[in-house]
C-alpha cells in the first residue's frame, strides 16, 4: 500500500486548494480589472493582492506539501474580499450570493473546527450588512432575506454533515489500514508511515526491536486465546513504560517501539527498562499466572539511513542477545563492536 494514500484528508485538501487558487485567483484578477476602472481602487487592489497570492500557492504547492495554515489564509482572505464587497455595494449587483460557497470552501480545506467557526462568523457579519442595506426599495426584501438565510444555513448544515462524515470514514479506514487488529499497537505500515511521513525530526531516533523469549511455549502450554492476551498485554505494558515511545507490532511476537532520546545512554537505560519491567511483571491471563522475558536489539537512526537499515541494525543485535542467552539488551556502537546490558 503506497504510503501517501494514508493522507487522504491532506491530499483531497491540497487538491481543493490548489484548483481553489486557479479559480478564485482569475476571478479575482478580472474584477480587480474592472474595479480599477470603475474607480474602485482600494477594493482592486485588494483583489489583485489576493490573485499574487493564489499564484505563489499554486506555485508553492506544486514542489512542497500542504500546510494548514494555507488552507487558513486561504478561507481568510476569501472570507474579508467578499464581505467587503457586500459592504461596499449594492444588494441589487448580487454580490452576497458568493457567501453561499464560503461554507463549502472552509469545511473542505480547514475542517469541522474551523469550519463552523468560520461559517458563523461569516452569516452574523453578511446578515449585519444586508440588514444595514435594506430599504423599502432595496431588492432585498423581508421575503428574499428569509429564503437567503435558510439556503445559506442549508448549505452550512450539508457542509458540516459531510465533513463530519468524511473525517469520521478518513479516520476508520487509517485506523484499519495502521492498528494491528489484535493489540491495537501500529503494524509494519504504520511504522514505515511514522517514520517516513509524521517524524520530521530523526535526530537522536533509536529503534528497539524486541522479541518474546519462548513465546511458543505459552501457546503450546495455555493455548493461543491466552497468548493472544499475553500479546495484547506486553503492547499495553510498552506503551505505559514508554508513554512518548510509537509502538509496533512487527511480526508474531516481535514488537518495535520507536522513541527520542537525548544520549545513547538514555536509549540503553530505558531500554533497560522495558527488559525488566517485562521481567518482574506477571500476567494474571484468564486466572493463569504468566511470566516471561523479552529480547531486545538497539539501533540508532544515523545520517540518510533509512528505515529498513535501522530495522536490520537492531534485528542483528536481537539475535545476538538470543543467541547469548535471552532476556538481554545488545546495542551497536562505534566504539565498541558491540554494548551489552546485562540484567542484574
Amino acid at each position: 500500500m503506497d504510503i501517501t494514500a494514508l493522507n487522504s484528508t491532506k491530499a483531497l485538501r491540497k487538491h481543493v486548494l490548489v484548483w481553489m487558487c486557479l479559480f478564485f485567483g482569475s476571478v479575482s484578477l478580472f474584477f480587480s480589472v474592472l474595479n480599477v476602472f470603475s474607480g474602485v481602487f482600494f477594493l482592486g487592489f485588494l483583489e489583485l493582492c489576493f490573485s499574487v497570492y493564489c499564484l505563489y500557492t499554486i506555485y508553492h504547492l506544486n514542489k512542497h506539501a500542504l500546510r494548514f495554515w494555507q488552507s487558513v489564509v486561504m478561507c481568510v482572505l476569501v472570507c474579508i474580499i467578499v464581505l467587503y464587497a457586500n459592504l461596499i455595494s449594492a444588494p441589487k449587483y448580487g454580490l452576497f450570493v458568493w457567501s453561499f460557497a464560503l461554507p463549502v470552501l472552509c469545511y473542505l480545506l480547514m475542517g469541522k473546527r474551523y469550519g463552523i467557526f468560520f461559517s458563523g462568523t461569516v452569516l452574523v457579519v453578511q446578515s449585519l450588512t444586508l440588514f444595514s442595506k435594506y430599504t423599502g426599495e432595496s431588492i432585498v426584501n423581508f421575503n428574499m432575506a428569509i429564503n437567503l438565510l435558510l439556503a445559506y444555513v442549508s448549505i452550512w448544515t450539508v457542509s458540516h454533515i459531510f465533513e463530519g462524515s468524511r473525517a469520521l470514514s478518513s479516520k476508520r479506514l487509517k485506523n484499519l489500514a495502521l492498528l494491528d487488529p489484535l493489540t491495537g499497537a501500529g503494524n509494519r505500515l504504520s511504522m514505515n508511515h511514522y517514520f517516513e511521513v509524521e517524524l520530521i525530526d530523526k535526530t537522536n531516533t533509536y529503534l528497539f526491536l524486541l522479541d518474546l523469549d519462548y513465546f511458543k511455549q505459552i501457546n503450546d502450554k495455555f493455548g493461543h486465546d491466552v497468548g493472544d492476551k499475553v500479546l495484547t498485554e506486553i503492547a499495553t505494558l510498552l506503551r505505559v513504560t514508554l508513554a512518548k515511545g510509537y509502538v509496533f507490532r512487527v511480526g508474531g511476537e516481535e514488537f518495535a517501539v520507536i522513541h527520542s532520546f537525548d544520549s545513547k545512554e538514555n536509549a540503553l537505560l530505558a531500554a533497560e527498562k522495558l527488559r525488566a519491567t517485562v521481567e518482574k511483571t506477571q500476567f494474571n491471563i484468564d486466572g493463569k499466572k504468566i511470566k516471561l522475558t523479552i529480547s531486545v536489539g538497539v539501533a540508532s537512526h544515523q545520517v540518510n539511513s533509512s528505515l529498513e537499515s535501522i530495522f536490520i541494525a537492531a534485528d542483528k543485535q536481537l539475535y545476538k542477545a538470543k543467541r547469548l542467552g535471552r532476556n538481554k539488551v545488545y546495542a551497536n556502537s562505534k566504539e565498541h563492536k558491540n554494548s551489552e546490558l546485562i540484567p542484574a
